[in-house]
Formats: C-alpha cells, structure tokens, sequence
C-alpha cells in the first residue's frame, strides 16, 4: 500500500480540484478527435493494420497517466519510432503479415524494457546524449522518408523502389499515372489538413478530413473509381497476449529497440519538461521513463506498437485547459467505445485520406525557421543538423540514429577539447577580472598572465592547454606569473594533473611561477 500511494498519478489527484474535471473531460474527447487519424496513419506508416493505432491509444494511455510523472503529457503513435519500427521489422518478416505483426510486437516489448531498465537504474540522462541540432536534422531527413513513403499511396501511384532517393525519382518518373480520384482525395485532405491548421488551429482538421473521405467513399462508390479504402476492421477491445517471437528474433531486434528507446525518451523528456514549465509543477525524467517504459509493454501486450510523447496532443489538451491524468484516462475510455460501436464506418476510410494525414503531420518535422536561426547564429550546429538529415535519407533511419549520435560525440569532443579561453585583466572601477578581448577598458597585469580555461581538463585537452600557455607567455612582456582561474574547470583528469606540474616546472626553469585559482572543491 506504501508504494502504491507513491505513484505519480495519486500525488497529482490529492490536490485535484472539482473545477478541472469538464476541462480534463473536454480535453479527453479532442485528444480522440486528434488520435483516431493520426494514429491509424502512423500504424500504417510501421507496416501494421489501422487498428493497431488505434489499440496503442488506450492501454499505454492508462499505463503513462499511473506511472508517467507529467500530469499532462498524452503518449501516441509518433512518426519517429513508427518509421524506425518499419525499418527493423520489415526484413526480418520476409513478406509475411503474421510474422511482420509478431516481430512488431516483440520490438516494442523490447523498447518498453529497455526504458523502464533506464528509468529505474536512473539514467534519465540518456536523453541529454541526442543534441537539438542532431535531433532537428534527424527529424528532417525521417519527414523526408516518410514523404517518400506516403506520397505514392497519397496519389495512387504504385513504386518498387525501396531506397529514399529512388522512391523519389519513381514517382517523378510515374506522374503521368496518377489515379485522379484518389490523387484528388488525397491533395483536397492535404490542404483541408494544412489550412485548418493555419487558420482554425483549434479545429480538428485531420478527423474532419477523415470524416469527410469515408463519406465521399460511402456515398460516391468512390472504390469503384479507383480509390482504395481501408476495409473492415475488426471490432471490439484487443486481446492481452505476449508477442510470440523467437529469442533469436529478440536478440536481433535489441540493438533496433535501443536506438528506438533513446529517440523515444529524447522526445518524451523534452516535451514533459516543456509542458511542465508552462503547467507550473515539477517531473521527474528517470519517472518519465519508467511512465514511457510502462505505456510500451502495455502496448505490445495489447496489439500496439510503439508509444511515444505527442506535443500535438499534450498542447491541445492544455488549450482547453487539462490539468491532469484525467484527460488521458478520458482519452483511452472513449477510443476503447470507439473501438467497440465505430470501426464499421472507418472501413470506408479512403487510403490516400490516411497518407495524407501522415503527410501533412510529419513536415512540421523540418523546422526551416530554426534551421536559418543555427545558420545565423552557429553555422557548426546547422552543419551538423543537415549532415544528420543527409544520413537518414540516404542511408536509412536506424543508421540515421547512430549517425546522429555519432555527430552529437563528435561535436560534444570537439567543444570540450577546444572550449572558449580567455585573457582576463582589471577594468577600472570594475570588481574581479575580465576578458580582455570582450570587455571595453580591460587590461592586463604587468608581468602577470591571469588564463581561463572554460571546459573540464582532462586527457583529451591537456596538450591544448599545456600549448596555449607556452604560447601566452612567449607573447608576455616580462611574464613572471601565470594565474590560472580554474572557477570555470569542474575537473580535471589524473592525465591533465601530470601536465599541470610539468607545465609548473618548465615555467619554473624559465623563471615563470604558475599558480591556479579558485579551484572548485572537488578538483583542489
């Protein structure tokens, strides 16, 4: 009983007041609004039949709001994961819809173990490993494999081509076969997508335009003119089963289930403290993990597949003002009756309606104002945030993931081994010292080379330190003492201290004296 009162969710509702239950309950009924087309879209995006979009909306929805640590964070299908989940499934399942379902299973079982693992050994941190360069590149180039992967099926066209780049090339070579019905169903979504979102944001454009299809579909035999629907789906709740897969198949699926569990968590971690800023309460990251963690292994267990944050729905659901678990608790009670009394009309669901919902979801992915904001402000980053883009499109999107973090080290090595340093001197009527190279009226001690050096000192720097001092005091007039400020150097490494004293004796030899200064406790 002890450990049950310290779930997340009990902590949020002692305080629950009578006045949020109708904006909890309002915001419930626009998340299903929202996840009945985009998540239909997304299953299909990973390979997997619409209805298993709509199973991973209500399970992993009670499984986060118990055990998740934001009040307000809506987990969902996410573009992300579903490509990366497609990508390692489809070659292990040889054309075969059973296995192909199975092996999705069996990943996203794996995922949610490999979060709640993280979550409870406390390595929240995990997330901090993807940069928002990288994380914004790689976004970019999986919207243009997804575009890629929609297009076709948006305009009715059939390609073969596997490989982004030639997916692309296909359908500009198949233009002039177009199926005009569906092509014309597919654009007027697209745009009543698009447009509402511009102009009338609170309005649910995706479930009207989903709506508005299966009706043209009903009502026009639109099938008969060569538009393709969904079909039946099967009705009623999905069966609790564990996947059936193979040990084998799990062990190849784990490396996939990693790289698939870092972006989740990325994603995730990002979106809670952001909503929970802005909701003015505090969460818990390596909480949040075990939430996420928990909402894949109830997915996997009922038919889904891979659960992640969704800004989309958390944002809309804070516009009506949800304060708690109770929206997403709202959320999977009324897509479980949706899947009870509904599923007959959304087989008329046109199929080009689906790829353009997905379509028009995941170019908000390529945030063109941020990439000319890295441009202007550092154009390091913004090569980065293209290369890692680059990557996903032109070699696939799980290599996609590890080029990001490949980059995300690399640049992380490149910052700390050549971090900024400064020149410090006294301004007159100034307290302290200040760089010499910024601050207006600064100037040096005689005699005395006061250096700052804004990165932990370890063996991968060491060398550069040891060769911008020689360098600092060869420039000196008459330097006799180097003060090194040490207030910005949270380490340094036993390869670092080696240098320190033989850098001290070669100053000494020369007559020069090196001392350091303000030296945090854990590195005197």
């Amino acid at each position: 009983m002890h450990r049950l009162a310290r779930l997340p969710i009990l902590t949020s509702l002692r305080g629950y007041e009578r006045s949020w239950l109708s904006r909890d309950l309002t915001a419930g009924v626009l998340i299903v609004a929202l996840a009945i087309p985009l998540s239909m879209g997304m299953a299909e995006l990973a390979g997997m039949p619409p209805v298993a979009g709509l199973y991973s909306c209500i399970l992993p929805l009670v499984a986060y709001a118990l055990f998740g640590s934001s009040r307000q964070l809506v987990v969902a299908l996410d573009a992300s994961t579903a490509a990366m989940l497609a990508a390692a499934v489809a070659p292990l399942a040889g054309g075969d819809p059973l296995r192909y379902a199975a092996l999705a299973g069996g990943l996203t079982l794996l995922v949610g173990a490999v979060l709640l693992i993280a979550g409870i050994a406390r390595l929240g941190l995990i997330a901090d490993f993807l940069s928002e360069p990288v994380l914004l590149g790689y976004q970019a180039g999986l919207a243009l494999v997804v575009v890629a992967s929609q297009l076709p099926r948006m305009l009715g066209l059939t390609v073969d081509a596997d490989a982004t780049l030639e997916r692309y090339f296909e359908i500009l070579r198949g233009l002039g076969d177009i199926e005009p019905a569906a092509a014309a169903v597919g654009l007027a979504t697209f745009a009543t997508v698009v447009l509402l979102r511009r102009w009338r944001p609170a309005v649910p454009g995706a479930l009207i335009a989903l709506v508005a299809g299966a009706l043209a579909v009903f009502v026009f035999d639109l099938e008969q003119r060569g538009v393709a629907a969904l079909g039946r789906l099967p009705s009623g709740l999905p069966d609790l089963a564990v996947p059936d897969v193979a040990l084998g198949d799990l062990q190849t699926l784990l490396p996939a289930a990693a790289a698939i569990a870092l972006v989740a968590a990325a994603d995730t971690l990002v979106s809670s403290r952001a909503f929970a800023v802005r909701g003015g309460y505090e969460v818990n990251a390596n909480g949040d993990l075990i939430g996420l963690g928990a909402a894949n292994v109830s997915s996997a267990v009922s038919g889904g597949i891979t659960a992640s944050a969704s800004a989309a729905r958390t944002a809309v659901a804070e516009s009506v003002g949800s304060r708690s678990q109770v929206a997403g608790l709202t959320a999977a009670a009324l897509m479980a009756a949706v899947l009870l009394f509904l599923t007959r009309p959304l087989a008329y669901v046109p199929v080009a309606t689906l790829a353009a919902i997905v379509i028009a979801a995941v170019i908000r992915l390529i945030e063109l104002p941020t990439l000319r904001t890295l441009w202007r402000v550092r154009r390091v980053e913004w090569a980065i945030a293209i290369a890692a883009a680059a990557g996903v499109v032109a070699i696939g999107v799980l290599e996609g993931v590890v080029i990001a973090m490949g980059l995300s080290l690399l640049d992380f090595l490149w910052r700390t081994t050549r971090p900024r340093d400064a020149v410090l001197g006294a301004v007159p009527g100034r307290a302290g010292y200040h760089d010499v190279a910024r601050a207006r009226g600064a100037r040096t001690i005689p005699g005395v080379l006061v250096y700052r050096f804004g990165a932990p000192l370890f063996y991968a720097n060491a060398e550069r330190f040891r060769a911008r001092v020689r360098t600092l005091v060869r420039r000196g007039d008459d330097t006799h003492l180097v003060v090194v400020d040490a207030s910005t150097i949270p380490d340094i490494d036993v390869t670092a201290g080696r240098m320190l004293g033989e850098l001290q004796e070669e100053l000494a030899a020369r007559g020069v004296r090196l001392v350091v200064a303000e030296a945090l406790r854990d590195v005197r």
